[in-house]
């Protein structure tokens, strides 16, 4: 029987590599204070391994491969490098917060609330540190570790905090408090908002501009002006605002979450009048589709990929295909006027 002590071995700096034998398969590696010679270490020898993040003396559980954990390793050192000069501390961290976001999604298929039928293995990748990056797909969790690993290898001040379930980033700068939360403001990143979560600094377009997040004004911005003159009196309004929105949000470059959320948050504020439900579908093809729907009344809109518009879906439409199963919702979610078909 392998001796347990190693098999699985905890490496905090380089003078642990002496504690792996030939029956070590698994690294947990200790994040806290992790250099460049441990990783560049692993990155030469490790291929053998497989590697989870240790947090405060807390283990992730879950193990990523030698492949993601390289792939991650890549991504992060092109973070570091594309990173400009001459930045603050403050506009560094704000850095690490918009490209981590560019880089990750979050996956509805991976939320076991949302769907009893989620992937296992997805699920064990999404939890770890480097897997998760190294996929692209992450939750509260791994999007707090990885902004953890980046912030503290630049020697920023940081930890991991939990508040109503959530995992949280906090900073501290200059003597300041920031709390952050990565995984919210994902949405927003991707289609160059402001972001919503970045402590108080969420409109400081001076920040912004220095570390390359915008150029000139934020999405919101063009945004507020193509909606400025819509007649929300009009039984239109909800197809005005999809339709004036639709390249403005850039549809294609994001995944249906992250769109439910850039329409929530349009609809109430424009639309707060009006009674919308945005609801999460799949389709029951190649696996669990996610796809979005928009109910208004009678009304119920989807993105088509194929026409790249807004579409009006008949109500009957919708039904024939929930009874032959060709589309589903996920746990919790309802149409208005059509549940009871």
């Amino acid at each position: 029987m392998k001796n347990k002590s190693s098999l699985i071995i905890q490496i905090s700096d380089m003078a642990d590599i002496d504690k792996i034998t030939k029956s070590t398969k698994y690294i947990n590696l200790d994040i806290n204070n992790m250099n460049h010679d441990v990783i560049n270490y692993f990155l030469e020898h490790g291929e053998k391994y497989l590697y989870s993040d240790m947090v405060d003396d807390i283990l992730g559980y879950t193990y990523a491969s030698y492949d993601d954990f390289v792939k991650a390793e890549e991504i992060i050192d092109l973070i570091y490098a594309n990173m400009p000069s001459d930045l603050t501390v403050l506009e560094i961290a704000k850095y690490l917060y918009v490209n981590i976001c560019k880089y990750v999604t979050f996956d509805i298929n991976s939320d076991g609330e949302k769907n009893p039928l989620y992937n296992l293995n997805l699920i064990s990748k999404v939890n770890n540190l480097w897997s998760s990056l190294a996929i692209g797909c992450v939750n509260d969790n791994s999007a707090s570790k990885i902004y953890y690993y980046l912030c503290r290898r630049l020697g920023i001040e940081v930890e991991i905090v939990k508040h109503d379930k959530e995992c949280l980033n906090k900073l501290i700068i200059n003597n300041q408090l920031l709390i952050v939360n990565v995984f919210k403001d994902i949405p927003y990143v991707k289609i160059n908002m402001q972001t919503r979560y970045f402590a108080n600094y969420n409109d400081d377009n001076d920040i912004d501009r220095r570390i390359n997040y915008v150029r000139g004004w934020y999405k919101d911005y063009y945004i507020d002006k193509e909606l400025k003159n819509i007649d929300y009196t009009s039984d239109e309004c909800i197809k005005d605002v999809l339709i004036k929105t639709k390249k403005l949000v850039n549809i294609d470059s994001i995944n249906p979450a992250e769109l439910s959320v850039i329409y929530n948050d349009i609809f109430n504020k424009y639309c707060s009048n009006y009674n919308i439900k945005i609801n999460n579908l799949f389709l029951n093809k190649q696996g669990r589709s996610h796809f979005i729907m928009i109910s208004c009344g009678d009304n119920h809109y989807s993105y088509n990929y194929r026409k790249k518009t807004f579409v009006n879906v008949n109500k009957m439409d919708i039904i024939n295909n929930l009874k032959m199963e060709k589309i589903g919702l996920y746990t919790g979610e309802y149409i208005p006027n059509i549940n009871n078909y």
